[in-house]
């Protein structure tokens, strides 16, 4: 165990010395970013939610100063709050994609949409993918414009606008090695040829390369993971360009890096397939150390080779150490960290446990307990009379609809009985739906509009789904009449639906 616990921090502390060394160097600073040739760029943005900043994005990217007749600009809107689409529509420099579906179908979903929308236009080159939170300087497409001469795959800098004294603690000591990481690690890997985990809130790739490697799949940090290692199976490098650059307010800061849980999983089903160096790397790149792990590590080593007899010697060890040392402080030197920053880098390590130990299964049951008892619930409730039928004789009985902070359940009385479904949906058609399931096990029809063939739903955007109106053509109807309705209504004419089974 010891050896093995030397293989791996000694591995690390090179990795780590070459880093230093290389970043010791700075890069050379572009001042004329000429190329001969300008591509055909389209800048996809996308919102979701109630996004303010999306206007201000839009007349920036309209006012770059590269050609305009050289990119095109696509708003996508997945299931927007306050949106002016009416504005962005009548202006003939934005083309709008409007997803106004029932949920938000997600930014992977919708940047696959806009991607096969665009398959078929010739002459385009490359794609730029921004979230609607960003805002971007007048060259930040001439600056990208140069960059896609040199790399396929790359990333601009992300810059967070505010003060920390706007941030809780640990916010900036996440935000803080974020900073670290971007201006050291990621930018020095990019200079040894080694890809980075993909930014997909702002991230630019060529099309050849997206067609080659299919849709996208960002549902969570750790999809962002296995993409990157899609490309890099490919030996497609995710550059990252500090020198181009996005911004962003203080209070959008997420943290872009997964759990040590899910790295370690990752690298459990990847470190056995074969694939190109740059794919194996990153994937190895996934279980290294923080420095609290090292400094353990080495504590753990020198102690053991002072006390018991090790085949490396008790002041190779002390070296080792302390050259590791000197490459961090180098590497703070390289990422220009402010002084006042210093004390929430080093907190990030214990930051880092605390994270691991928290999401522990009995300590994350525990504290979710906790927040739930103490947790105040916004029900609403309704009840409204309902018909039952078994098919010979009707009951009259009532549904208690429930609204428990936006999740939907249904509880039917019938008498004295009563019997609640017992999941939470979304949605309040869902949760009639159980309903009507468990009663038909007792040979038990629920006589509302929702299950009656006459129903036709109405789809308004909203979450429940409950409207709808009614199809029934009885006598004395006006054509073309339309009568409308809820879920939970029902009616003399009530005709239940033709199920029919698929096996």
């Amino acid at each position: 165990m010891i050896t093995l616990l030397y293989i791996y921090i000694t591995i690390f502390t090179l990795y780590y010395i070459i880093l230093a060394a290389v970043s010791f160097k700075p890069a050379k600073k572009i001042r004329d970013k000429y190329t001969s040739k300008d591509s055909n760029i389209c800048v996809a943005v996308y919102a979701t939610g109630e996004v303010k900043t999306l206007e201000n994005l839009v007349n920036q990217l309209k006012n770059q100063s590269y050609p305009k007749q050289r990119y095109t600009i696509y708003t996508i809107l997945d299931k927007c709050e306050n949106i002016p689409e009416m504005m962005l529509q009548s202006d003939l420099d934005v083309n709008v994609i409007n997803v106004n579906n029932l949920e938000p179908i997600g930014k992977s979903q919708a940047y696959s949409i806009l991607a096969e929308k665009l398959s078929e236009v010739q002459n385009l080159n490359a794609y730029v993918f921004l979230d609607a939170k960003n805002y971007v300087d007048s060259d930040f497409l001439a600056n990208i414009n140069y960059y896609l001469t040199k790399h396929d795959v790359f990333m601009p800098m992300v810059n967070y606008i505010g003060e920390y004294k706007e941030m809780k603690f640990w916010d900036c000591v996440r935000a803080t090695y974020l900073r670290y990481c971007s201006k050291f690690l990621w930018a020095t890997r990019t200079r040894l040829g080694l890809t980075n985990l993909i930014n997909t809130d702002a991230f630019v790739i060529k099309r050849e390369v997206l067609n080659k490697i299919g849709s996208f799949d960002f549902q969570d940090k750790t999809a962002e993971v296995k993409y990157t290692m899609k490309l890099a199976r490919e030996k497609q490098q995710v550059a990252f360009i500090d020198d181009v650059k996005v911004y962003t307010d203080i209070a959008n800061y997420d943290s872009r890096i997964p759990s040590l849980s899910k790295r370690f999983e990752l690298f459990k089903d990847n470190f056995v397939h074969p694939g190109s160096f740059m794919n194996q790397e990153y994937v190895f790149s996934l279980i290294q150390p923080n420095w609290l792990v090292c400094i353990l590590g080495y504590v753990i080593l020198v102690r053991h080779a002072y006390i018991f007899p090790f085949w490396v010697g008790y002041s190779t060890l002390l070296i080792t150490s302390i050259i590791l040392a000197l490459a961090f402080c180098m590497s703070l030197f390289n990422a220009r960290i402010y002084a006042k920053e210093y004390i929430y880098l080093f907190s990030y390590p214990i930051y880092s446990i605390a994270h691991i130990i928290r999401n522990f299964p009995l300590i994350r049951g525990v504290l979710n307990f906790i927040s739930r008892k103490n947790r105040k619930h916004n029900i609403e409730k309704m009840i409204t009379d309902v018909i039952v039928t078994d098919g010979k004789h009707d009951y009259q009985c009532k549904l208690e609809l429930i609204s428990d902070d936006g999740l939907a359940r249904v509880k039917f009385i019938n008498k004295r009985k009563t019997y609640t479904t017992k999941n939470n949906h979304l949605r309040m058609i869902d949760a009639i739906k159980e309903l009507t399931g468990k009663l038909s096990d007792y040979g038990l029809s629920l006589k509302v509009c929702q299950c009656c063939k006459y129903f036709q739903p109405v789809v308004d955007g909203s979450t429940n789904m409950v409207k709808g109106c009614c199809n029934c053509r009885f006598e004395g109807r006006v054509a073309g009449d339309i009568i409308p309705t809820l879920v939970w209504n029902t009616c003399p004419r009530f005709e239940e639906q033709n199920v029919v089974n698929l096996f």
